[in-house]
């Protein structure tokens, strides 16, 4: 649901699919978010360019969607684990 959600509000667009940010647009937002609390926080009084988001166009639920989708977000690979990069 939370995946869903990040791409039907827009969020990808700024943040990248899996939350791994965008040069020069959004910051990272996964594989380890800030809380729930806090993007929420965000998400209702944001600075800089980012539009506000009223509770009315991403619910609380919606939120804890989003915020669940993040954290389940698998960490990269270390690049010790690459092989192409280890020659």
């Amino acid at each position: 649901t939370g995946k869903r959600l990040f791409m039907r509000d827009g969020c990808y667009e700024c943040h990248g699919i899996l939350g791994q940010g965008s040069n020069g647009y959004g910051p990272r937002l996964g594989p380890d978010p800030i809380s729930m609390q806090g993007i929420k926080n965000y998400l209702r009084n944001p600075s800089g360019n980012m539009p506000p988001y009223s509770a009315k166009i991403v619910s609380d639920q919606d939120v804890a969607d989003i915020h669940a989708y993040l954290k389940s977000v698998a960490r990269p690979v270390d690049i010790k684990n690459i092989p192409l990069f280890t020659k």
